[in-house]
């Protein structure tokens, strides 16, 4: 079974104000759908067969016996457990994952239902699918998503060296760790990356939040995610659904220490990139394109000059609901806003604009808001105009701006100048002797952008931006 999740670009091309901070300018705006397809895991080709629940079942309780782990589940307390997942110091989106699946409560075969009476799962699926998201092999290459303890426990079976790139079902084993709790409960930790499984050993204990390995693709897997199941005993029969809820039939109350949303809309990822990411068929890593610097003039493979790529990345998207983007200048103040109007519900989705950038050195923050939360950026824009800013002299004016390609330069100094125009790649394309105070400039060029730098005798330098409609 392939789910379609929505990518969306729009192309907005807007003109704005370069050497000083501009003025908010709030945009509409309309975009293309594409859609690119990511595989999940289905009835026919679950996370764990059949038997592999059987062998891992065997396993646990040979190790528990091995190691006399008989007398340590008492049942004397009752578990609570904490999320599974967390995102190291080098990952610095807003958030890491989407549930691409829950529990199965539905036991007839060819209808489904998780725990809050709706869809969000398959048939017969008996844990919680956690993916990775955006660029989740991305993030497993580099280990920023890890897997933890749940729970405080000892290790009652792991087990490393399974391939784990992974794209499609499969009866592959997976990479895996399972811990035994105090309370006679299991967890199962599933899919994990080769090689980064705890260097605990089978016997030994851990305690909640610590480190059990890396989201990976092993086993039957279409991509980077973790299967999370908990048992309430030693066996498969024994599986309950950690969240509470209406529909929940096989516990009554919910096993986390704080339960997340059915839904957790937001805003998780808001970027800025050097031209459009390269989402590649699994298990090719994803081309992400990202900047947090530009170097001004700035041009992104297959963009109008001086433009970049804005992303954001929406989880549980609900229809009706709009996002609300903004660049603010290094002050705060907004250089440029514009509106995304959500017109459906989807687990996931990416959507990106072209937009022009600023061109006045400093730090930007690129901002996006939806359903309430704030997810957001920063980039620098360095050395404007690839021209060095030299000392200003007095007060240069050129006008009209945006004008025709006719200007009128006032230097306000009694003395001779040199005018040099380049245009947005830097290159000089026109230069010319400025006659004391005030002198007029006829440039016969295309419409667009260009930039000017005034110069006397001894060096002293201004420069500005001339827009040319």
């Amino acid at each position: 079974m392939k789910k379609r999740y929505t990518l969306g670009m729009s192309v907005l091309l807007c003109i704005f104000s370069l050497f000083s901070y501009a003025s908010h300018i709030s945009i509409e705006a309309t975009g293309e759908n594409n859609e690119y397809v990511i595989e999940e895991n289905n009835a026919e080709h679950p996370c764990i067969t059949t038997q592999q629940y059987e062998l891992l079942e065997k396993r646990c309780a040979d190790n528990i016996k091995l190691f006399g782990l008989e007398s340590f589940a008492k049942r004397t307390m009752t578990v609570t457990l904490g999320w599974p997942l967390r995102a190291t110091a080098n990952l610095s989106d807003c958030s890491y994952y989407h549930i691409s699946a829950y529990v199965d409560q539905n036991t007839t075969t060819g209808v489904i239902q998780d725990f809050n009476c709706g869809t969000n799962t398959y048939d017969g699926h008996r844990g919680t699918d956690i993916a990775n998201w955006p660029f989740n092999f991305y993030k497993m290459d580099n280990s920023l998503v890890e897997v933890i303890a749940a729970a405080p426990g000892i290790i009652i079976d792991k087990h490393d060296g399974e391939f784990d790139r992974n794209c499609s079902s499969n009866n592959l084993t997976a990479n895996y760790v399972i811990v035994q709790h105090g309370d006679g409960s299991w967890a199962l930790y599933w899919h994990m990356k080769s090689g980064s499984i705890t260097s605990v050993a089978i016997g030994q204990p851990v305690a909640a939040g610590d480190y059990l390995g890396v989201v990976g693709s092993s086993g039957s897997a279409s991509g980077p995610h973790l299967h999370f199941e908990v048992w309430s005993g030693n066996t498969v029969a024994t599986r309950i659904d950690p969240y509470s809820g209406t529909c929940n039939s096989l516990n009554g109350v919910s096993w986390w220490s704080a339960q997340k949303p059915y839904k957790e809309t937001g805003i998780i990822r808001a970027s800025v990139h050097t031209t459009d990411i390269v989402f590649p068929p699994c298990p090719t890593t994803e081309t992400l394109n990202a900047s947090t610097s530009f170097q001004i003039p700035f041009q992104g493979p297959g963009l109008s000059p001086g433009y970049a790529k804005f992303y954001i990345f929406i989880r549980d998207e609900m229809n009706g609901l709009t996002a609300n983007m903004s660049i603010l200048n290094p002050n705060g103040t907004p250089y440029l806003s514009w509106t995304y109007n959500s017109t459906s519900d989807n687990k996931v989705r990416t959507w990106g604009w072209s937009k022009l950038l600023p061109t006045a050195s400093g730090t930007y923050t690129f901002q996006a808001i939806y359903n309430g939360i704030t997810c957001s950026s920063t980039f620098d824009i360095v050395n404007p105009s690839g021209i060095d800013d030299g000392n200003l002299i007095g007060s240069v004016k050129v006008y009209p701006n945006p004008s025709n390609g006719k200007f009128i330069v006032e230097t306000g100094a009694n003395k001779n100048m040199q005018i040099e125009i380049y245009d947005v790649l830097g290159e000089k394309i026109f230069q010319s002797e400025i006659s004391k105070e005030n002198s007029e400039l006829d440039l016969d060029v295309h419409h667009g952008i260009y930039f000017y730098k005034i110069k006397d005798s001894n060096q002293l330098s201004s420069v500005g931006k001339l827009m040319i409609q």
